[in-house]
């Protein structure tokens, strides 16, 4: 049997429509997957100030952040060296730092997946945390860290943010309400 005269032609067509689509579609989309901003940056100098208490919007979650979470994730002053991950930590009221707060990081680097690679850190009286890690490793095609904060007297938040394969350092700030 023989093609009929129109087949090839409308095979044309439609292999072009999906071909426009997919070009659409990649050109409008995130380049980041989820919303994770890049927060990485050389390491050089001093973070990003806080924000004022006019602009202190809560920080949202990220759609699926919850993965790899363990609530109470055991405490630790390092996950390795070559990479800082930092930030504060505010109350959405008024903007002032939160001390004591108990937040998690997590990450896949050479050493270990984001399984071998968390730990729970807490705030300074400025609203700081800090841990020093191994640098990360693309995951899902692109180097990401994890934060996340559930501990009860906020309401939870879970973020994903990229950063590059060079970077000394991301900065992740967590803005919580109740």
């Amino acid at each position: 049997m023989g093609d009929r005269p129109g087949r090839p032609r409308l095979l044309a067509l439609v292999l072009v429509l999906i071909t426009a689509v997919v070009a659409v579609a990649l050109l409008t989309s995130q380049s980041s997957g989820t919303d994770a901003a890049n927060v990485g940056d050389s390491g050089r100098g001093e973070p990003p100030p806080a924000a004022d208490g006019r602009s202190c919007k809560p920080t949202r979650s990220n759609p699926g952040g919850t993965n790899n979470y363990i609530p109470e994730a055991p405490a630790a002053d390092s996950l390795g060296s070559g990479f800082v991950i930092t930030g504060r930590v505010r109350s959405a009221d008024g903007c002032k730092p939160l001390e004591d707060v108990r937040v998690q990081v997590w990450l896949a680097t050479k050493s270990g997946s984001e399984q071998d690679n968390r730990a729970s850190v807490r705030t300074d009286a400025d609203g700081v945390y800090r841990i020093e890690t191994d640098p990360t490793v693309a995951q899902f095609g692109e180097p990401n860290i994890h934060v996340g904060y559930d501990d009860g007297d906020y309401r939870a938040v879970f973020i994903r943010r990229v950063v590059d394969l060079d970077d000394k350092r991301a900065v992740v700030d967590l803005t919580l309400r109740r």
